[in-house]
């Protein structure tokens, strides 16, 4: 068993850490343990809420099976940790820095006068101090970065002896030789606050927890991140706040945070490897009926491919260090990676477009895990085999936990109020689209399907794009929910009740795998 650990930072972090939990979803990262923290200072976003639903629906599909799995779909155990500063309504950097104090408290040094607060006043003015901390630290990483650092100390002295999830975090860390791997962007607040200070931090609060103060997770474990650069806009947030983060900005921000990290010492050293992401032109996510918001539970923005390409970033760290575990894997000093994206003859984004030389594996576990996605959605197969002797310890919240995460994969109808329509995939095809590509990994036919033509979707001819590089000739011959039926077999289930679900999607794989022509 391998282990892989992920920090998820901020909105963007969030969006990112939900592709890595669909990738593992669909099998790329067998018997591999993922212990997946997600760090965000406005504990009410609706992202961080929507990457915190998504794993416990994923937890609660693998809850029968102990441990890691390989070659069937989900097959990797996700253990989940968050952390969210304390920042009720109303808190300001003043009164979380005792601001006040430190302006009273003044010295005179050889004539020079000075005051504990003005190194703060360099860098804050007056309106930063009194913003409410609540929605994140609005693209004011000078602030962000010294309360990011203050915050996870403090976590580490108030829960060292009780193992709150940060501190259960740190104590991972420091167990052993690890990967760990950050999401964030470096144009916003709290992911580009927290990228060049976190990995320090989490030293600290590892000395902090450890008996004798020599914790340690910087020598132990490989760090990598992802520089994702302005790649959204959205409109002017509707608040009578005087700070807050604007996307026309983005650009600038993203400008001076890559200069940083080429020039800084402390992040060349911490780092691994730097994944530079990013496009020209930004795509806008405001919601059209509704103007921006500055956090809280209405910001939910959309999925967009530029975070499953953060994601395959994840995975290529992952893999690099695993396949050259007998010899140094990193120098020194940081690399850099950036790659073009590119496209087929037709302008679609593709397989390869994502996972290069690793494009059949992830062809062939996407594909699986879409065709499920119909199956156990819209056609409820679930149910089908619950009827059946062959799986009649299946519960009616078995079926309903697997539909539901098929549902949040491909269409979230009926599934939440607060966010109708697109699932993860067709948000991904979406922003494909909407950016000017002609069509992104599978057939267009795949993504326009109705809720009533769903449930016949032919997803043995029009899944997989005809004619491409990398098209696949499917065997599934007639009716592709019948002819998997038949190929599933009703061969009467036989192991302990306690691993039913395991074993219906471990089938489903199988099954899958035959009928698609990837195993003999």
């Amino acid at each position: 068993m391998q282990k892989f650990n992920v920090i998820a930072i901020g909105g963007t972090g969030m969006r990112c850490a939900e592709c890595l939990v669909h990738l593992c979803s669909m099998g790329m990262f067998d018997d591999t343990e993922v212990h997946l923290l997600a760090l965000d200072t406005d504990y009410e976003n609706g992202n961080f809420k929507r990457l915190q639903e998504l794993i416990n629906n994923y937890n609660r599909v693998t809850a029968d099976r102990d441990g890691v799995a390989s070659d069937t779909l989900f097959s990797a155990k996700i253990v989940y940790y968050s952390f969210s500063p304390n920042y009720k309504a109303g808190t300001t950097y003043n009164g979380v820095a005792n601001y006040n104090q430190a302006e009273t408290t003044t010295h005179d040094e050889d004539g020079v006068k000075w005051s504990d607060a003005d190194l703060a006043n360099l860098f804050l003015t007056p309106d930063m101090r009194d913003m409410d901390l609540q929605h994140g630290y609005r693209a004011q990483t000078q602030m962000g970065s010294m309360l990011m650092y203050h915050a996870i100390k403090e976590e580490a002295y108030k829960n060292r002896s009780n193992g709150s999830d940060l501190v259960r975090y740190v104590q991972n860390l420091m167990d052993g030789s690890s990967i760990v791997f950050l999401f964030g962007s470096v144009f916003g607040g709290t992911g580009a606050s927290s990228i060049p200070i976190l990995p320090h931090a989490l030293q600290e609060a590892a000395k902090i927890i450890s008996d004798k103060g020599n914790g340690d997770v910087l020598s132990k474990n490989y760090f990598g991140t992802v520089m994702l650069t302005n790649y959204f806009s959205f409109d002017v947030p509707n608040t009578t706040d005087k700070v807050y983060a604007t996307s026309d900005k983005f650009a600038l921000n993203s400008q001076a945070a890559l200069a940083f990290y080429n020039e800084d010492e402390t992040v060349n050293k911490t780092y691994k490897r730097l994944y530079l992401i990013g496009r020209d032109t930004p795509r806008n996510v405001s919601s059209k009926d509704a103007r921006s918001v500055t956090g809280g539970d209405s910001q939910r923005n959309p999925e967009d491919y530029i975070e499953l390409m953060a994601a395959s970033a994840a995975y290529d760290f992952f893999h690099t260090a695993l396949r050259n575990a007998d010899k140094p894997v990193f120098g020194d000093k940081a690399e850099v990676y950036y790659r073009t994206i590119g496209t087929d003859e037709n302008d679609n984004l593709t397989f390869e477009s994502f996972f290069g030389e690793d494009r059949e594996k992830f062809a062939q576990k996407c594909g699986i895990m879409m065709a499920s996605a119909f199956l156990f959605g819209p056609q409820d197969f679930a149910s089908n085999r619950r009827a059946h002797t062959s799986f009649q310890a299946l519960t009616e919240q078995n079926v309903k936990d697997i539909r539901d995460y098929f549902r949040r994969f491909y269409d979230l109808e009926c599934l939440d109020e607060k966010e109708p329509g697109s699932g993860w995939i067709k948000q991904m095809q979406e922003s494909a689209t909407d950016q000017g590509y002609r069509g992104f990994l599978f057939n267009e036919a795949a993504y326009s399907t109705s809720s009533k033509s769903a449930g016949k979707f032919k997803y043995n001819q029009l899944l997989y794009p005809t004619g491409s590089a990398h098209g696949y000739q499917v065997s599934m011959l007639g009716s592709a929910y019948d002819t998997f039926k038949k190929e599933f077999g009703d061969t009467v289930f036989t192991d302990s009740d306690k691993t039913a679900v395991s074993a219906l999607l471990k089938r489903t794989y199988t099954t899958f795998s035959k009928l698609f022509g990837f195993t003999a």
